[in-house]
């Protein structure tokens, strides 16, 4: 049982910044647009049909620039050391006593909500992908040899229209209703009725031509699989409904445009199909409305049409506006994006101007340096109890200014968690005091950095190297073996990789090549769980220091510190 809790809650971290964040951002802003769209009548159909489409796109693309954000290599590795323009403090890391086995937080939830929202996405794909195929073999047994008088009036409809793409087609003796197959070659499906009728039948060939001509038959393929993917949000499949509802009437609107079609023969056209369906087989992936719809399409034909958003040049400003204020919104609201800011690179000595125009240096000859030690900012963190019961965790990272009197100022989150731990990461900070900062012998404003770490897992005891620079908090204390590199808790257990100024590797006193680490840690694994420290000497090269971190992520371990060595 213990080990499903753990699997859930680890999915349920895992998911809560990358996906249900954004979602949740999405549908904060995407629903009051839906509801004005939905019950405005003053929109021209082309434009409602348009931004209908925009506020469905806004969700995949939303969590995809907030997925592609945070594999940003600045991103990651300000995730995982501050960044060096800064002077930074070790990394704190703290975690309370262990949540007791079988207990069960939002967390768990948010991991079981995931596997039942992929269930549903995996079902409706499936089904999609059961429809695509039955489409195309409905599309291989059509009879599409139609009289040369039908080809003349399908080709003069086309080049009227401006269809550029090529089109099929078939006038059959089972079709009830006039349908569109989409595809490479997308094929008009026409009752086999409405060929001795002339002018319905040019009035059908327009209608779908409009919309093989506005790659109709595309949109909807993509706006099925968006469904899919979100089924399991009640909004997804409304928003879609409503889009193929607003798509026939943007077709309806630019069929009457056209001048050429009389609005009174058209409607009539459309009442005599109200009252018929098309065969679930072929409608699955076809243009075609239900009856329902027909009908909503009739009303707004009598009503006279809205004027607002009609050319495309006022329709595409709103088009780009409302997608970027979409987009960017659900970026800005999701919390699993990188630090809000980090300060440029700058030379040493280098000053930047602070809000009261007071010089505030990244880098001074005297760094300032913390009374008591790391140990006494250890004691100062505090795991809130509201967080552990909710089983909230993470990387806090805390930007402060030290001034001449050694001061804590200015102390504000560059990269968030949650609010409750974002407090108690700052008022931790904030209890310390410094030794000021000089450069040139004088006293001054330095500004700095301390990552803060709060985590549940059972096994969460610090990494202290054997300085104590890199003071830690845990339920219970850390052993070493007689070698003094392996540690090993609750089943967990550790491998400290050392790198010395030149970059070489050392672990268990032995010698180890950059090409074989993973190999020489996979060998010392011993336990279900394990971690891996890389402890780099001051002057180690980064390009080493990188090439080792990576190779420890490679074995896709719990956990991988980086840390300085004293």
């Amino acid at each position: 049982m213990q080990i499903i809790l753990d699997g859930l809650s680890a999915l349920g971290t895992a998911t809560i910044d990358l996906l249900w964040r954004p979602v949740l951002a999405w549908t904060a802003l995407a629903l009051p647009l839906w509801a004005l769209l939905r019950w405005t009548d003053r929109l021209h159909p082309n434009a409602e049909y348009r931004l209908l489409q925009l506020l469905l796109a806004a969700l995949p693309v939303g969590v995809a620039m907030v997925g592609v954000i945070e594999m940003l290599p600045d991103a990651s590795q300000s995730a995982l050391r501050p960044a060096r323009s800064v002077v930074a403090l070790p990394a704190i890391e703290t975690g309370p006593v262990s949540v007791p086995a079988g207990s069960w937080t939002w967390m768990h939830a948010v991991g079981l909500l995931t596997i039942g929202a992929l269930g549903i996405g995996l079902f409706r794909l499936g089904r999609l992908g059961l429809d695509v195929l039955a489409s195309s073999r409905v599309r291989r047994r059509l009879d599409t040899a139609v009289k040369p008088s039908l080809e003349a009036e399908m080709d003069r409809l086309q080049e009227r229209l401006g269809v550029r793409r090529s089109v099929q087609l078939c006038i059959s003796p089972d079709a009830t209703v006039p349908m569109t197959l989409g595809g490479r070659r997308p094929t008009v499906l026409v009752p086999e009725r409405l060929a001795a009728a002339p002018d319905k039948l040019r009035m059908t060939l327009r209608h779908e031509l409009v919309h093989v001509r506005r790659w109709d038959d595309c949109a909807q393929l993509l706006e099925r699989f968006v469904t899919a993917l979100f089924a399991a949000h009640p909004l997804v499949g409304r928003l879609r409904r409503q889009i193929g509802e607003a798509r026939e009437r943007a077709c309806d609107a630019a069929v009457l445009d056209d001048g050429e079609t009389p609005a009174g023969e058209y409607a009539r056209l459309l009442t005599a199909f109200a009252d018929r369906a098309s065969s679930p087989r072929r409608s699955a992936l076809s243009l075609s409305e239900s009856p329902s719809s027909l009908i909503d399409r009739l009303s707004a034909m009598r009503s006279s049409m809205p004027s607002l958003l009609t050319s495309r040049a006022a329709l595409g400003t709103a088009l780009v506006a409302l997608g970027l204020t979409l987009t960017l919104g659900v970026v800005a609201c999701s919390d699993s994006v990188g630090p809000s800011s980090s300060p440029e690179e700058a030379t040493e000595s280098s000053p930047s101007t602070a809000a009261d125009d007071d010089e505030v240096y990244m880098v001074v000859d005297d760094p300032p340096e913390l009374v008591g030690g790391m140990k006494a900012l250890q004691q100062s963190v505090e795991y809130p109890e509201v967080a552990r019961e909710a089983g909230l965790e993470g990387r806090v990272i805390v930007q402060f200014v030290v001034d001449e009197e050694g001061t804590v100022t200015n102390l504000r989150v560059t990269q968030g968690v949650d609010k409750v731990l974002d407090e108690a990461a700052i008022e931790a900070v904030a209890e310390q005091t410094f030794t000021p900062g000089r450069q040139d012998g004088e006293p001054r404003k330095v500004q700095m950095s301390l990552p803060v770490t709060f985590r549940l897992d059972d096994g969460s005891d610090g990494e202290a190297n054997e300085s104590g620079d890199d003071a830690t908090t845990s339920s219970a204390a850390s052993e070493a073996n007689s070698g003094g590199r392996l540690f090993e808790k609750a089943g967990i257990q550790r491998v400290r990789v050392l790198m010395n100024e030149e970059g070489r590797l050392l672990i268990d006193d032995e010698p180890v090549e950059m090409s074989s680490l993973t190999d020489a840690v996979r060998q010392r694994i011993t336990a279900d769980a394990a971690r891996a420290a890389l402890i780099y000497a001051d002057g180690a090269p980064g390009d080493r220091i990188d090439a080792a971190e990576a190779s420890l992520r490679a074995l896709d371990l719990q956990m991988v510190y980086i840390k300085p060595a004293a």
